[in-house]
């Protein structure tokens, strides 16, 4: 058991490093400037204005950016921690969380698969309203929203096989259905 706690300590993982708000960027240049291996997850958005529309990118994860290294290396451990807009690394129990690969892979998948949200799309739902699910792996399906969350979520009710299902989906792949009244 002490082994394999020395093989985690002593080899490269992700973390995710909490930053000030909206300095991501920043932050991404600035260590990777200094060759630490960093990855900053952005989607496209088309912002729409009364003037102008214009795609945009943005950190998917807000105040985060991703770090690949050995936190026994203190030299990098603290080079990280004193680069200009980091705060702290994710810790629990006072110690920073590898992030597993396949959960870092996830996220390069969804990144890359261009299912980017218009301002547009984002429709105007309530609770209670009929919806069809129009992307992702649930496109197709029809239910019932019963809750939102966030900006961008929502909790829909799909019946069916006697019995319901609740998920968790992305508000822009929802489109209410017209239901006579």
């Amino acid at each position: 058991m002490g082994s394999e706690t020395g093989q985690k300590i002593n080899k490269e993982l992700w973390y995710a490093l909490y930053v000030r708000s909206r300095h991501e960027k920043k932050v991404y240049d600035l260590l990777t400037e200094d060759g630490i291996t960093a990855y900053l997850p952005v989607e496209k958005k088309l912002k729409i204005w009364s003037d102008r529309k214009k795609w945009v990118s943005e950190p998917l994860f807000r105040s985060y950016v991703f770090v690949f290294l050995n936190v026994a290396d203190y030299s990098v451990y603290l080079k990280v921690l004193q680069t200009e807009g980091v705060v702290k690394f994710v810790r629990f129990g006072g110690v920073p969380v590898p992030i597993p690969e396949k959960h870092m892979e996830a996220v390069r998948i969804y990144e890359k698969s261009g299912e980017f949200i218009s301002e547009a799309q984002e429709r105007k739902l309530k609770v209670g309203d009929e919806v069809e699910v129009i992307g992702g792996p649930l496109k197709g399906v029809f239910g019932r929203l019963v809750e939102i969350e966030k900006k961008r979520k929502v909790r829909i009710m799909i019946d069916g096989l006697n019995h319901s299902v609740f998920v968790e989906i992305r508000k822009s792949f929802l489109n209410p259905v017209n239901t006579i009244v």
